[in-house]
């Protein structure tokens, strides 16, 4: 499987994949490395780049967050966001926007925004100490998609049209069996390679499969509960729901009962469906 990721990976680059990305993401990257950076030096960095600086900005009022009064500034806008997923946006950001109008992509963006407000309501609801991770790893737990759509488009989507059989399965399922690999290893490689913290890496790699992430069991299954509710709430692939059998055994292992569960329901539905379109 690790051969069949780099290869992927390699074309990836051949269209101009990660090295398309802007360089105020890889000075914003470096920076994060650093011990003293503080969210004001992220800020300025971010500044330089009047496009990119939009779209954090725009991201920011995009009804991810519950908010009094609209972000007027970039420096507002990265101390809403936090540390944690303003490294994901950085990576996650440019990519969705270069590769909008390629088939699906859009949808997978919504769906992982979703996803990302889906996990940080859990995480809140169960008292998940780190919940702005939980968020971020909601928002990039589909980022393998986006590299198989763009590399294998037509292979990847052929999943798409056996939605409707009797004996339709998982996603990440049929990507194996079709494509060798699935998203969840792509996604856990990209993650890798911009050298995220190892607790997302695993949780990006396992997200379907919680019980065999070795950092953070508990992180993955609520990616993977934030990742079913998105399309249960109607923000999947619009073509294709597929609701795992397994939710109820997740739901378990974080100890939410049916009254829990149906107000984390509620408050996900309330705050999904107040972000603006893409």
């Amino acid at each position: 499987m690790v051969e069949d990721t780099n290869k992927i990976f390699e074309n990836f680059e051949k269209k101009e994949g990660f090295s398309a990305l802007p360089e105020v993401v890889s000075d914003v990257l470096y920076s994060l490395e650093l011990e003293n950076t503080s969210l004001i030096d992220i800020a300025e960095i971010i500044k330089r780049d009047p496009g990119f600086a939009t779209q954090v900005m725009k991201y920011a009022n995009s009804g991810q967050y519950i908010l009094s009064n609209p972000i007027r500034s970039v420096d507002a806008a990265v101390s809403l966001i936090g540390m944690t997923a303003i490294k994901g946006l950085c990576l996650v950001l440019p990519i969705f926007e270069k590769y909008k109008n390629i088939l699906g992509i859009p949808e997978i963006w919504t769906h992982s925004r979703a996803s990302a407000i889906c996990c940080k309501s859990i995480a809140q609801a169960i008292r998940f100490e780190e919940v702005d991770v939980a968020e971020t790893a909601g928002l990039l737990h589909d980022i393998g998609k986006v590299v198989l759509a763009v590399t294998m488009g037509d292979l990847f989507y052929s999943q798409i049209q056996t939605a409707d059989s009797l004996e339709r399965q998982s996603d990440w399922r049929m990507e194996k069996s079709l494509m060798g690999v699935n998203h969840c290893f792509i996604g856990g490689g990209i993650a890798r390679k911009f050298r995220l913290p190892q607790t997302l890496i695993d949780t990006i790699m396992w997200h379907h499969e919680f019980e065999k992430s070795q950092n953070s069991q508990i992180l993955a299954c609520i990616c993977f509960v934030g990742d079913q509710i998105a399309g249960m709430i109607g923000f999947g692939h619009p073509d294709y729901v597929f609701i795992e059998p397994r939710i109820g055994a997740a739901l378990e292992f974080l100890g939410i009962h049916d009254e829990l569960f149906e107000t984390i329901m509620l408050d996900c539905l309330t705050r999904v469906n107040q972000m603006a379109p893409s």
